[in-house]
């Protein structure tokens, strides 16, 4: 992907402070700066409450809320450096109506809803907008071990969403999409 797009290809635990850290100081050694950051990592696994294991349960909030934290803390000092910068965490729909065997995951999504108000409340006197997208069910990986998996035409191309982070970030500076809620028509799950 970073080929096609002209990017370069970084790779990082983002739920371990180290890499996380050290992969913000490779990008600003090599960039210069930093001035949009979308925490898009996730992971669940489909078990009922009584059935996860305590590995499983700190694995989903490790990456879905605690990775998100790490990386906007790394980000938040350059950014009020620069006077400026955004943060877009990508959420789901498990933020807003929770399903059976996701508790792990509803719990790190909602999770990452306050998150982002707070990040929100504590950069915007410096002009940091932390923002959400709240995104339904996607065509990507990320279902591959329901089985059976979802229909497609159930999901929504990534590229819809990505579309929306990418309008959330175009507003003028002096206004700030707080939350976007973004699902296929077919949604099952919300509302």
């Amino acid at each position: 992907m970073a080929d096609e797009i002209g990017g370069r290809a970084l790779y990082l635990d983002v739920a371990e402070p180290t890499s996380a850290e050290a992969t913000v100081e490779e990008i600003l050694a090599s960039e210069g700066r930093i001035d949009i950051l979308v925490n898009n990592a996730g992971v669940d696994f489909i078990r009922s409450t009584t059935e996860m294991s305590l590995a499983e349960w700190d694995r989903v909030q490790h990456v879905n809320l605690r990775a998100p934290w790490l990386l906007s803390r790394a980000v938040f000092p350059h950014m009020i450096e620069l006077g400026g910068g955004q943060i877009v965490n990508v959420s789901s729909t498990a933020s807003k109506k929770g399903w059976p065997n996701a508790s792990a995951y509803a719990a790190s999504k909602h999770g990452v809803m306050g998150l982002t108000q707070a990040l929100h409340a504590e950069g915007k006197e410096h002009g940091i907008r932390a923002m959400a997208v709240v995104a339904g069910g996607m065509r990507t990986n990320f279902f591959k071990t329901l089985d059976p998996p979802p229909p497609p035409e159930n999901l929504q191309p990534p590229e819809n969403v990505a579309n929306c982070i990418l309008f959330m970030v175009c507003q003028p500076l002096e206004s700030v999409i707080h939350e976007l809620i973004v699902t296929p028509m077919t949604e099952t799950s919300y509302p």
